[in-house]
């Protein structure tokens, strides 16, 4: 039994042909806009699990990034605040160079005592530094500055460790461990703080960078002949001895510094394969959906012309 195609059906086929041709270039469309061929899971599901799990490394790798170059920005400043200290040093050993003159009068080296003291108060003024709202040289107690007016000498932060991650199962410690000046025992490591490079003052017979420059001022304001020889002998010593544990804590800080920048090259490295891998995942070949899309819509414009040649209005349509 033969079946009469009717105008309804063909229209209805017309229609169907017509819908599936424009959703094919609706989707081509939208990958060209997005620049992806996985918009939403149902596209396919295998590549958009996998997506979401690129999609988290690639945070997990942002984070390390945003991690490294505070660090070395934090690095960078504590450096900067060693320097400084070294160069009061240098300045130290010029003045108790200078005031063991013996044709010097004691006002003269009164006066040169005067400088050493505001050398002390600046070499805790340089490692008072802060990195945003924490004070570099203060162990974990990065809220509260090592030295202050109302507890002089005394250091008042804590001897923790500083450690920031730098990548997947990579931290790096930010302070040290370097071995100061006369560790206890000796030789032993600790980790980068005021107290470590500077010390307590003379109360805490530490021999670092306070109690320095505070027996320097004390031998140039005694005048004695002892005073003079110390001027000449220990004072230079010590001063000597704190400028070569400046330069280990400097030393410490760049080699950290070093490991921060192999950190931040390795963390791009792996961005852009990250990258890359969700590209190669997700990605579309826009030269080639821009060809689809042409195809596809010249496909579509043609059914459009055959359609309305097929579906020729019948006189029951003007009755209607």
């Amino acid at each position: 039994m033969s079946m009469r195609l009717t105008n309804t059906m063909l229209s209805h086929r017309v229609m169907t042909d017509l819908q599936s041709r424009y959703r094919q270039m609706s989707a081509t469309q939208e990958t060209i806009s997005t620049g992806k061929r996985v918009n939403r899971p149902s596209d396919d599901p295998t590549a958009a699990a996998m997506e979401r799990q690129r999609t988290s490394d690639l945070e997990g790798v942002k984070r390390s990034q945003d991690s490294v170059a505070a660090s070395q920005s934090y690095l960078d400043a504590a450096d900067s605040a060693l320097s400084g200290v070294n160069n009061l040093l240098a300045r130290a050993s010029e003045l108790a160079v200078y005031g063991a003159n013996g044709s010097l009068s004691q006002d003269n080296r009164n006066s040169i005592a005067a400088e050493i003291d505001q050398l002390t108060k600046a070499a805790k003024d340089s490692l008072n530094v802060k990195f945003g709202d924490a004070y570099v040289f203060s162990g974990t107690k990065s809220d509260v500055p090592p030295y202050s007016g109302a507890t002089g000498d005394a250091y008042q932060g804590d001897t923790g460790a500083i450690v920031r991650e730098a990548g997947p199962g990579v931290s790096l410690q930010l302070n040290g461990p370097f071995s100061p000046l006369n560790a206890i025992p000796a030789g032993s490591t600790a980790a980068l703080t005021a107290d470590t490079v500077l010390g307590s003052g003379s109360a805490a017979g530490d021999g670092r960078v306070l109690a320095t420059l505070e027996a320097l001022s004390a031998h140039l304001r005694g005048g004695t002949a002892a005073d003079m020889t110390a001027l000449q002998t220990t004072d230079l010593k010590a001063i000597k001895d704190n400028q070569t544990a400046l330069s280990d804590a400097r030393a410490t800080i760049g080699a950290t510094r070093n490991r921060a920048d192999a950190a931040a090259s390795r963390l791009t490295d792996l961005e852009d394969a990250t990258n890359q891998s969700l590209d190669d995942l997700t990605g579309v070949d826009l030269a080639k959906a821009l060809t689809d899309f042409t195809a596809q819509q010249t496909a579509y414009q043609a059914s459009l012309k055959v359609g309305a040649q097929i579906i020729q209005p019948s006189l029951l349509d003007f009755i209607r």
